[in-house]
């Protein structure tokens, strides 16, 4: 197996096709890292997934042992779950809110490595929940936790997206990982989709009734036909005026009423003419033709 086909592999494993193109969140998510990139590091690139899983809670708690890793409250945060950094991004992390090398961070431990990095995590979890759906508003607090405490409890009968990150800093890679209650993800997926056909639903009966509207206020010309006479072009080239054309099948109770389209004289219904001295005027005999009214439910 090549190793480009390998990366691809491990790229979507585990996620199903809706949840991969729902690029939505994707793109969300990643200029959301980015912002936060910036401000803790101070590199400006596109913040692009290393790697994405969908594991079970028992390997995804696995993963981030040995990680600085925060774990938040299900309660407060349903979605966003935790978030970790390695050892080389928790050194430089400290080192500039120390202002300090990194050379001389030598003996500081892990707890305060923690405690160093803790508003970038809270920062980062802050940033990363910003639009999504159905996460819950967050106080100044930064919701810690434990695994049992988090959404789903970690239990291995539930399922998380792991998402891997990293960052050139200082000719340094720096990794750091986000954490997702997968069926959170689902449901925002789901909800999203459901304002996109919604809004798309309302857009289309909103165009259907302006077209419906603009049609029915469109002036047409309505002519009664009496009688028509086939000629051949000869025929009518010859015509003069004051010549008489002969109409005898003309009836005037059979009335055709059409109407001027685009597409040309259409038929919307029949009726008589009535003459009284030097006055004319038509009557509806039939209800407008169906195959007329059809075409206009169309629209």
């Amino acid at each position: 197996m090549s190793s480009v086909l390998r990366k691809k592999i491990q790229a979507g494993a585990g996620i199903p096709p809706s949840i991969l193109q729902f690029h939505e969140f994707w793109d969300l998510l990643q200029a959301k890292v980015s912002a936060w990139m910036f401000d803790t590091y101070g590199v400006d690139v596109k913040a692009t997934p290393e790697s994405r899983r969908v594991v079970p809670g028992n390997i995804a708690s696995h993963q981030l042992e040995g990680l600085l890793s925060f774990v938040f409250d299900g309660n407060n945060s349903p979605g966003i779950c935790a978030v970790a950094i390695d050892e080389v991004g928790a050194a430089i992390n400290a080192a500039r809110r120390l202002q300090q090398s990194s050379d001389n961070l030598e003996g500081v431990s892990p707890l305060f490595q923690k405690l160093l990095f803790e508003t970038s995590a809270f920062n980062l979890w802050r940033l990363a929940a910003t639009g999504l759906s159905g996460h819950m508003a967050f106080g100044a607090e930064v919701p810690h936790s434990d695994f049992a405490g988090a959404a789903g409890g970690f239990q291995p009968t539930q399922r998380y997206l792991v998402i891997s990150f990293n960052c050139p800093v200082d000719a340094k890679r720096v990794k750091f990982w986000i954490v997702l209650n997968f069926d959170f993800v689902q449901r925002h997926a789901v909800e999203f989709e459901q304002q996109v056909e919604s809004q798309r639903s309302v857009a289309l009966t909103g165009g259907r009734e302006t077209l419906r509207a603009s049609v029915r206020s469109t002036l047409v010309r309505i002519e009664g036909i009496l009688d028509e006479v086939s000629m051949s072009i000869g025929q009518c080239s010859r015509l003069q005026v004051g010549q008489l054309i002969a109409l005898p099948d003309v009836d005037t109770s059979r009335v055709s009423l059409q109407a001027e389209t685009v597409n040309g004289s259409v038929e919307v219904g029949r009726g008589e003419m009535g003459v009284w001295k030097s006055q004319r005027a038509l009557k509806l005999k039939t209800p407008i033709l169906e195959q007329f009214t059809r075409e206009l439910a169309k629209l």
